[in-house]
């Protein structure tokens, strides 16, 4: 079977390993402080050519940043997302 060359709507949904639910392409493709998950192409790839897609969206130095970094430990992760999320709060109050 052909793989889909198209990004699939905001209705088709995955569970996310790293987050335990269901999430859409979009999120994805900005999880990573703006870049796409390290995981992205390897949750995807059942779905449609998503690594053709990246490849054309992204330079070079976004690829590298994005699929040849190594991750952040877990606990620097939720670190930072608990820094930004106190930092959304203090800027809206």
């Amino acid at each position: 079977m052909e793989k889909n060359k198209s990004q699939p709507g905001d209705d088709c949904q995955i569970r996310c390993p790293r987050l335990g639910h269901q999430i859409s392409f979009p999120y994805c493709l900005s999880e990573n402080d703006g870049l796409p998950c390290f995981r992205t192409i390897d949750c995807w790839d059942d779905y449609f050519e998503v690594e053709e897609f990246l490849r054309k969206r992204l330079s070079l130095d976004e690829w590298e940043k994005a699929f040849k970094t190594p991750p952040k430990p877990k606990m620097i992760s939720l670190i930072e997302l608990i820094e930004r999320a106190k930092k959304a709060v203090r800027d809206n109050t």
